[in-house]
């Protein structure tokens, strides 16, 4: 059995991580409450367009810092594979 190398998150990637999974849980609660309206102004219409598009970008950009760590997670294990190379 190799030794795994623990691979530790820093301080600034969970700034951002939790920055961004903040900023889109809101964006998105206001989308579905803004959605589930009866009659909305023409300002709430654009309001809850900007608050989806939102949503939909901080969606995006979770799931590329989750990705990013992922990467570090499988080089990690490559690193202490035991293979030459």
């Amino acid at each position: 059995m190799h030794p795994h190398k623990k691979v530790t998150t820093n301080r600034a990637f969970k700034l951002v991580f939790s920055a961004t999974l903040i900023i889109t849980v809101l964006s998105g609660g206001t989308s579905l409450w803004l959605a589930s309206q009866q009659n909305l102004t023409e300002s709430q219409q654009r309001i809850l367009e900007n608050y989806m598009a939102t949503w939909q970008t901080g969606s995006g950009a979770i799931f590329g810092l989750l990705g990013s760590k992922a990467t570090d997670l499988l080089d990690s294990k490559d690193d202490n594979s035991g293979l030459p190379g």
